[in-house]
């Protein structure tokens, strides 16, 4: 039986009995492998800022979900499988954090699945039409089996049935070792089986060295959604992980290397990503030493040509931990730098603080992100920091517009 066959046997075998709710709690038990309830990720419904899911990767698994911001919380393991045996015998693990469609109820999942035999490991992608309760396999002709795979969701495009596309990058080695595949999908057409953006092997030169190693997450273009970027990582000469360059597919043409920005010394590490503040622009950043912090590169062009400019809401040389919009203010942008929260235009530099800086639960440097309505007074959710290692137990909640914070204990989920 293939993986893919002994997967779709174990998610139709899965029990249907709703998860049992859990109340948050202040206590947790002692764990020699660091605490149960710590997470990685948080992300908030886009259509209700009281609905918000937190979870982990790997063993011990965690994947919860409150509809009235943090005060109670259902484990949804049962629905989405858990580990067994540590995740070394039959069961799934959470690869990805969770992705939520525009309408607030479709629901992306990456899982490993693993039947208790390395040859017949598996990732697969779920989907939820109803919050979570229940999964499937979708009908869509994304990818499923072999391969890790990355997902993202682009926006909800602003045309008649509103698409909103599915991308997924299948990882491979490059160059000598194999090679890799990017397909992309409308969720909101049942017709679209997905479309193969393009696979195949990257050049050597796109990471300026050979050793080229692992494809990461794919980056939809902030205008056109059939052009994609996936940043490369090399595994020779540079930092584990360090990113080293990037290509592109155009209309599912094939990949091209993205052109680095002019420096000298040239650089080293680069990737690229989209900035809701620099719209319809590719924003490419470097972790290369000697490189201003606040340091970022502009295209116009799909990466053909750069400019030089700094991070939106940067303040004496330091980009913001995270940025909200609206949430303070309606039309304002504000970010979590320096010594606080400061309002910034467009993509300009931090400006005034605000006197609600006094306020905040954590220094700047210790926030880990930031998400929540977009409305003045919608609930807020701030996680710091976790040791290293390992996630964070507590996260912060604002329901004034952030005049004050309460601390929300991660309830240790079943661990089964």
């Amino acid at each position: 039986m293939s993986a893919l066959a002994c997967a779709l046997t174990l998610l139709a075998a899965r029990p249907t009995t709703p998860p049992t709710p859990i109340v948050a709690s202040g206590t947790r038990p002692t764990n020699p492998t660091g605490p149960p309830n710590a997470i990685e990720w948080l992300v908030v419904s886009p259509r209700d800022p009281r609905t918000l899911y937190v979870g982990r990767y790997g063993c011990p698994m965690v994947f919860l979900r409150s509809r009235d911001a943090g005060r109670t919380w259902r484990s949804l393991l049962d629905a989405a499988q858990t580990c067994v045996n540590g995740g070394t015998g039959p069961g799934n693990t959470l690869t990805g954090p969770l992705l939520i469609a525009a309408d607030g109820r479709t629901l992306f999942l990456d899982e490993f699945y693993n039947p208790g035999s390395v040859d017949l490991s598996a990732y697969l992608l779920l989907s939820s039409a109803d919050g979570g309760d229940h999964w499937s396999i979708p009908d869509h002709g994304y990818d499923q089996g072999s391969g890790v795979v990355f997902m993202v969701l682009g926006p909800s495009l602003p045309q008649p049935h509103r698409p909103q596309f599915l991308y997924q990058t299948n990882y491979g080695a490059f160059g000598p070792h194999g090679g890799y595949s990017v397909s992309y999908g409308d969720i909101n057409d049942p017709s679209d089986h997905g479309t193969d953006a393009g696979a195949g092997t990257a050049p050597d030169s796109a990471a300026g060295a050979p050793g080229t190693c692992c494809a990461g997450a794919p980056v939809p273009d902030a205008r056109d959604p059939t052009i994609v970027y996936v940043n490369l990582v090399n595994n020779e000469g540079l930092p584990d992980f360090a990113p080293s360059g990037a290509v592109r597919s155009e209309h599912r043409h094939a990949w091209a290397v993205v052109a680095r920005p002019r420096a000298r010394p040239p650089l080293r590490t680069f990737s690229v990503a989209t900035d809701p503040h620099e719209a319809g622009l590719l924003v490419g950043r470097t972790q290369d030493r000697g490189v201003p912090p606040d340091r970022v590169y502009l295209s116009a062009d799909h990466g053909r040509t750069w400019r030089v400019a700094s991070c939106p809401g940067v303040l004496r040389g330091s980009c913001p931990a995270a940025t909200l919009d609206d949430a303070f203010g309606a039309g304002a942008s504000d970010a979590f730098v320096g010594d606080g929260l400061y309002r910034f235009r467009s993509a300009g530099p931090a400006t005034e603080r605000l006197p609600l800086s006094a306020r905040l639960p954590a220094p700047s440097r210790a926030i880990a992100a930031v998400a929540g309505g977009t409305h003045p007074g919608d609930p807020l959710y701030l996680t710091l920091k976790g040791p290293a290692g390992g996630g964070a137990t507590v996260f912060y909640r604002t329901l004034d517009a952030g005049r004050t914070w309460q601390r929300v204990a991660v309830p240790n989920p079943p661990l089964h």
